[in-house]
């Protein structure tokens, strides 16, 4: 494999629109040459919730700005800048901004091929794809 090294500005960074408002700015992807993991920028508007779902990879989340209700399992906690979860493969999880700003979270997945299972319908999509979609 070809090594690979890129500075990435934030305003330089591939957006991918997912759905009330919420948008991914992906980092470290197979684009870059990324080959162990797959990392992004969430931005989530105020009292917007990225639904309970789960993937097939281990995930550690981040809050970069804003304040965000994560919801692990049975468990839930208001995060705020810089607070953080690991989340293993298969626990579903969700995201709900309840701040009065914009929330930006950091996502960081252990694979660079994750698929997203949604809790409501069971249906299984890869991470980007046009099914990846969440849906007031």
């Amino acid at each position: 494999m070809t090594q690979q090294s890129h500075f990435l500005p934030f305003d330089t960074l591939q957006q991918v629109p997912r759905g009330n408002g919420i948008v991914n700015y992906l980092i470290a992807t197979r684009k870059v040459g990324a080959s162990a993991m797959h990392t992004g920028i969430s931005k989530l508007p105020v009292g917007i919730s990225a639904p309970r779902h789960s993937h097939n990879s281990e995930e550690q989340v981040t809050v970069l700005e804003g304040t965000v209700k994560i919801k692990l399992g049975d468990r839930e906690a208001i995060c705020q800048r810089f607070d953080s979860t690991f989340i293993s493969a298969g626990v579903e999880h969700e995201l709900v901004n309840v701040g009065t700003d914009t929330a930006y979270v950091l996502v960081v997945y252990g694979s660079p091929d994750v698929n997203r299972t949604f809790a409501t319908t069971g249906e299984t999509v890869g991470i980007g794809s046009e099914g990846d979609r969440f849906l007031g």
